[in-house]
């Protein structure tokens, strides 16, 4: 294990499962406090926090649901304010929504803008209040954003694109 990230406080959304898991468990290694949001399932988030705590390190699961602007600002203050601090943010939190356009409804598209580009730009907005010199916001994008690979994603490539636009104007 190293410890490159001592001392330092990490949220990572949608941080119970899948990749969002495996960032967190990974910031755990290397010495991060972590706390994590879910939408639903308590029980996986729940595993994913013993991990963390396994490794030594505090760990907080929040649920928060992507949709919710003040959910998510909520979750960005109550782990920086439960862990002390917050140092690196992690804009991991997304739906894939995959359908022809003259197939996908307003409902579809609502959703994911709110979770895929509307929640990373107000975790990131309050997160900006917590962070210390040093501090990093993480977006993790898809090669969709660039080149789409395959019908019917569409509306995942918008988001995903429109999520590396507000990357680079935060850099």
């Amino acid at each position: 294990m190293t410890t490159t990230l001592n001392d330092r406080v990490a949220l990572v959304t949608g941080g119970s499962r899948g990749i969002g898991a495996g960032i967190a468990l990974r910031l755990a290694q290397d010495g991060a406090d972590v706390a994590l949001t879910y939408r639903q399932d308590a029980e996986r988030a729940a595993t994913v926090v013993k991990q963390i705590e396994a490794l030594g390190r505090r760990a907080l699961a929040i649920q928060a649901d992507g949709a919710d602007p003040a959910a998510v600002q909520g979750a960005v203050d109550r782990a920086a304010a439960e862990l002390g601090r917050l140092d690196i943010l992690v804009n991991n939190a997304a739906v894939f929504t995959v359908g022809a356009m003259d197939e996908l409804g307003s409902a579809e598209v609502e959703q994911t803008v709110a979770v895929n580009i509307r929640a990373p730009y107000v975790a990131a907005r309050a997160a900006l209040r917590h962070l210390g010199e040093g501090g990093r916001i993480i977006s993790i994008g898809s090669n969709v954003g660039e080149r789409v690979v395959f019908p019917g994603l569409t509306l995942y490539a918008m988001s995903k694109s429109a999520l590396v636009g507000l990357t680079r104007g935060l850099a």
